[in-house]
């Protein structure tokens, strides 16, 4: 079905996708200039601006490529004391890391786990504990799910340059993709309203954090995504959904059963679900306290006990 993406990042143009993706096209392909240049110093291994441009003019005069010709800057003793010793690591690890590929046989899935490992950068995310960093993580979880989905690096990396690459045609009639936020304001004749389930809407994460707040948060999201229909919104969501490279068991979020029933046209599953509601039960994993349960959470309880 044709469509469109309003609004946001594209999974593959965030940063810490780009960094990653990066490190595989350069342990690939040794002469990926951009990606050497996006990398050499990400994390941060004191190879600054003016070392990084003394290797781009070392590399046009002498027609090498910027990983080339700072090899060959060491070589020579070009390349400053502090920056050395960064540079030196970093092309250390990038012969380790094509050794791990082309001799030892690691996949690249594996691979990609001992880059970040090795390359400290999951380490550096890790240590700047905030809410953009644990996303960023969580992005990274999802980039090794999704290449599982390829038998080796350099399928994966092709369909990375093909998604990249595609320009969106704004033309014709399409469906609209687009999140939560970035649709206040708009309005559709019908809207389809996607993976309503506890923990991921509302998130573990605004609970754990905010708390009530946090759950009032989502509330009126949840509120600003059903008002952009002006005919009929469609909410869904799974039983079990394949996350982070795991099955997981999923429950309906606590907002459906706020809905007032009027308005709503239920599905099987909800007619049937006094039969089927042994077979019901939501991830274990997923707590919150009393004060952020909602009305609709307890009165669920009290349905499958």
């Amino acid at each position: 079905m044709p469509y469109r993406i309003l609004g946001g990042t594209k999974f593959y143009e965030r940063a810490e996708i780009k960094d990653c993706v990066a490190y595989l096209r350069l342990i690939h392909q040794e002469k990926d200039d951009l990606a050497f240049e996006r990398i050499v110093n990400n994390p941060k291994r004191s190879v600054g601006d003016s070392t990084l441009k003394n290797i781009h003019e070392f590399a046009k005069k002498n027609n090498l490529s910027l990983e080339r010709a700072a090899i060959a800057m060491l070589e020579k003793n070009l390349i400053k004391p502090k920056a050395k010793i960064g540079l030196n690591l970093f092309l250390n690890s990038m012969n380790k890391w094509r050794n791990d590929l082309k001799i030892k046989k690691s996949n690249h899935i594996k691979l990609m786990q001992i880059v970040l490992d090795e390359s400290g950068y999951s380490a550096a995310l890790k240590n700047k504990k905030d809410l953009e960093n644990e996303n960023r993580l969580e992005n990274i979880k999802e980039l090794l799910s999704a290449m599982k989905e390829f038998s080796n690096l350099e399928s994966f990396l092709e369909h990375v340059s093909l998604a990249t690459s595609i320009d969106q045609d704004w033309d014709g009639e399409k469906v609209n993709m687009m999140t939560m936020h970035a649709a206040k304001g708009l309005e559709f004749d019908v809207v389809f309203l996607p993976g309503w389930e506890e923990g991921l809407f509302p998130h573990q994460k605004s609970i754990e954090e905010k708390g009530q707040n946090g759950l009032e948060e989502e509330r009126r999201l949840a509120y600003v995504g059903i008002t952009r229909a002006k005919q009929k919104a469609i909410i869904s969501f799974s039983m079990n959904r394949f996350y982070q490279g795991d099955w997981i068991d999923s429950m309906a979020s606590r907002f459906i059963d706020e809905l007032p029933e009027k308005h709503l046209d239920k599905n099987s599953f909800f007619e049937d679900d006094a039969n089927k509601i042994d077979d019901f039960d939501f991830n274990q994993d997923f707590e919150t306290d009393e004060e952020t349960r909602s009305p609709g959470w307890m009165r669920y309880q009290k349905r499958i006990k």
